[in-house]
């Protein structure tokens, strides 16, 4: 393994907020707490892009993208990163599924401890910035 990175932009798509406004609508109260976090701009809704990217002459570069993933709007960046990390290492059983069936010998238990390189988009790292602001 090289390299464990994702990355988070803003998820615009209101899919996203009308799944979560749906399942509060239904009386979930998690959920319901997240939208009107979102509203009061404490919450931000993220899509990740998380690439597993493995060394060797059988190296291979696998990409996955999810999208609507609620987190907390943090004044700071690391505590977001932090978030984005975890989030990231819960959907690494695709990826690690598929460089094994490319013939790659993986510990799906090591690789869900391995350390996540982080990357905040511009437009999120705004919204860090502005939550700092009003803080």
């Amino acid at each position: 393994m090289q390299r464990l990175s994702v990355r988070a932009s803003l998820d615009d798509s209101p899919a996203a907020l009308a799944n979560a406004e749906a399942h509060a609508a239904a009386g979930d109260e998690s959920w319901e707490q997240w939208v009107e976090e979102y509203r009061r701009g404490e919450a931000l809704i993220v899509r990740l892009e998380l690439t597993v990217e493995i060394d060797g002459a059988g190296g291979d570069i696998l990409t996955a993208s999810t999208s609507g993933y609620f987190v907390e709007n943090d004044a700071h960046a690391p505590k977001l990163e932090q978030q984005i990390a975890e989030l990231a290492a819960d959907d690494l059983g695709e990826l690690a599924t598929q460089l094994v069936e490319r013939g790659h010998d993986l510990d799906l238990h090591a690789l869900a401890s391995m350390y996540v390189h982080v990357e905040l988009a511009p437009e999120v790292l705004e919204r860090v910035h502005d939550r700092g602001n009003s803080a």
